[in-house]
């Protein structure tokens, strides 16, 4: 039987987002010591007044802390707020897609969701997924988590061609680099990597998936990537991507050295700021913008407020 053709769509993302047919860059193979060796001495002097262990930063604490570092210690000091059938739906549907990926039978896209809630419930032993919330859940919550879980995974499907093996596939792939003896975690993990480094060829490609709009954010978070990446593996991705489901669009950027001196750049400012206030050497400063809308602090906070007098508040909820 002949595979099924190609949605203009997958189209676009096998021509387009995975550059069919180009040429891939290369890399000197210091290029990883040098990035490590520059995260360390620029970390050092904030790293002496950790212990071992003490710091672990992930992308989602530098978006935050570069935002606004009121809300990002917020943000700490709240924690996981619970599971719920809006945190747990992007769980469940990278879950579903994982099966879809890698099952060799074919599956409608509900019939991967309720096996990927199956999956959760299943594991008793689980200590940091929806299961136990799963096992509990009321039919009204339950039946929503099934229906955003479904519709992403339906989107996700529409949007990308099936994904051979040989792309070598990787979903929710994480990646941590220790500094500093151990004193320092960054981490992160990719929604989707595919390709392998051919030697100092750089033939990976990490893509992000988002709903909702475009914001500036998302470009850090995929150099945040494409630096990590590169010192893991000893070669950059070729490129990092945000692919928007909603509207089936991506936007992407080709990694060089530029690129990974601005995420090391980044990394360096905001981890030094994540531990000078996980230490408490100072208070946090107060940035209002778009963070406002959302953050726990809205109600309380002199930055919200002024968020609000400036109109800021209003264009950010018409534009969003």
């Amino acid at each position: 039987m002949s595979a099924s053709p190609l949605s203009p769509a997958q189209e676009r993302v096998v021509d387009e987002l995975m550059a069919r047919g180009q040429p891939r860059p290369t890399f000197a193979p210091e290029l990883p010591i040098r990035l490590r060796d520059a995260l360390e001495e620029g970390l050092a002097p904030v790293a002496e007044r950790l212990g071992a262990g003490e710091l672990y930063v992930r992308k989602r604490d530098l978006t935050q802390v570069h935002s606004c570092e009121a809300h990002h210690v917020a943000e700490r000091q709240r924690g996981f707020p619970g599971w719920s059938a809006s945190t747990a739906r992007g769980t469940v549907a990278h879950k579903a897609i994982e099966l879809a990926v890698f099952m060799k039978e074919e599956l409608m896209p509900l019939d991967l969701v309720d096996a990927a809630i199956q999956r959760f419930e299943d594991d008793l032993d689980d200590t940091w997924g929806p299961g136990e919330w799963l096992r509990s859940a009321p039919a009204l919550p339950r039946a929503e988590l099934r229906s955003e879980a479904n519709e992403r995974v339906v989107r996700f499907l529409d949007s990308f061609p099936p994904l051979s093996p040989r792309w070598v596939p990787r979903l929710e792939a994480p990646v941590r680099v220790d500094l500093c003896g151990g004193r320092i975690v960054v981490q992160a993990k990719a929604d989707l990597v595919l390709g392998r480094a051919r030697g100092t060829e750089a033939r990976v490609l990490i893509v992000d998936f988002k709903t909702g709009g475009r914001y500036s954010t998302h470009v850090d978070d995929l150099r945040f990537y494409a630096l990590l990446e590169a010192i893991r593996s000893g070669v950059p991705p070729f490129r990092v991507a945000s692919y928007y489901l909603d509207s089936a669009t991506f936007h992407h950027e080709d990694v060089d050295l530029d690129v990974l001196d601005v995420a090391l750049a980044r990394t360096i400012a905001g981890v030094k700021k994540v531990a000078e206030l996980h230490l408490s050497e100072r208070a946090p400063s107060i940035s209002p913008g778009p963070t406002c809308g959302f953050c726990s602090l809205r109600s309380q906070c002199d930055g919200a407020r002024q968020w609000e007098v400036t109109g800021g508040a209003r264009g950010w909820s018409e534009a969003t």
